[in-house]
C-alpha cells in the first residue's frame, strides 16, 4: 500500500515540480532589459552562464554577445562588480578605456580586455607567451536592478583587415534600445 500511495504522490507533484524549474527564455529575459536587431547574415545562440541569460550572434572569429546581470543569483549584482569582476578584466588587469558610444540614448564609456585564445593542444606546454584575443565592451545602466553588458569579440589574434566584425558591432549599437524609453 505505501508503494502506491509514494507513486500517486510523485506522479501528483511532478508536474508541478517541472513548471516550478522552468526558466524563461534567455532572450525574453534579456529583452526585458534592452533590445537590438540582429546584423544582417550573423547566426544566433542563445543560453545561460547560471542566472545570467547571454544572446550573441556570431560570424566566423566574430561574435557580438549581449548578457544581463543583476537578477537573483546573478554573478554581477551591479555594474561596478562587474566592471571589478574576472568578465571585464585582462587575466586579472582592469579593462582599459576604449572610447565613448551613444547607445540606447545614453552617452556611454567603451571598455577593452584582451582573452586567451586556444591555438592548439592544450595538455601540451609550448612555453609561449599566451595569444590574447580582443573584446570591446559597453556597460548599459541598470533598469529594475537588470544591466546589459554588450560586447564585440575576436576570437583570433589575426586582425580583420576589412573590419567586417568591427563595422557589424557599430551598426548593432545604433539599433540597441532601452524597453519603454524613447531613444
Amino acid at each position: 500500500m505505501s508503494r502506491r500511495l509514494l507513486a500517486l504522490l510523485l506522479a501528483l507533484s511532478a508536474p508541478s515540480w517541472a513548471a516550478e524549474t522552468k526558466a524563461p527564455s534567455p532572450s525574453k529575459a534579456i529583452t526585458s532589459v534592452v533590445r537590438f536587431s540582429a546584423p544582417k547574415g550573423w547566426r544566433p545562440e542563445e543560453y545561460s552562464n547560471g542566472a545570467d541569460p547571454v544572446f550573441a550572434f556570431v560570424s566566423g572569429e566574430d561574435r557580438i554577445v549581449v548578457r544581463t546581470f543583476g537578477g537573483p543569483g546573478s554573478a554581477y549584482a551591479d555594474p561596478a562588480a562587474f566592471l571589478t569582476g574576472a568578465s571585464a578584466s585582462t587575466m586579472g588587469r582592469p579593462p582599459e578605456k576604449a572610447g565613448e558610444a551613444t547607445v540606447a540614448g545614453h552617452r556611454t564609456t567603451l571598455y577593452r580586455r584582451g582573452f586567451p585564445v586556444n591555438l592548439g593542444d592544450p595538455h601540451i606546454p609550448s612555453g609561449r607567451q599566451q595569444v590574447l584575443g580582443r573584446e570591446v565592451f559597453v556597460v548599459l545602466p541598470p533598469r529594475k536592478g537588470r544591466f546589459a553588458v554588450l560586447s564585440y569579440a575576436r576570437e583570433s589574434p589575426a586582425p580583420d583587415l576589412e573590419r567586417a566584425g568591427e563595422k557589424a558591432w557599430e551598426a548593432f549599437l545604433k539599433t540597441v534600445k532601452s524597453p519603454g524609453r524613447k531613444t
